[in-house]
């Protein structure tokens, strides 16, 4: 078991490719995932707020433009 952060995505149709976006999504570390969510980021020790909040701070960043919108769960998983 360990740490993870869970990704869903929301695309905006006719914006960005949702290729592009994914791309965007994975240059932050996340792996994409198939299942109730769309992606997954794997910590190596279980974080701290700030660095959960830096971590939405980065992907916030990497999707500026796309007008994608992102929901975020960190929790210890599988």
């Amino acid at each position: 078991m360990g740490w993870k952060t869970y990704l869903v995505v929301y695309f905006k149709a006719g914006n960005k490719k949702v290729s592009e976006v994914v791309k965007k999504v994975e240059s932050v570390g996340f792996k994409s995932s198939l299942g109730p969510v769309d992606f997954i980021y794997e910590w190596k020790n279980e974080p701290t707020k700030e660095q959960v909040l830096k971590l939405a701070d980065n992907l916030a960043e990497a999707l500026k433009g796309t007008e994608s919108m992102f929901n975020i769960d960190t929790h210890e998983g599988p």
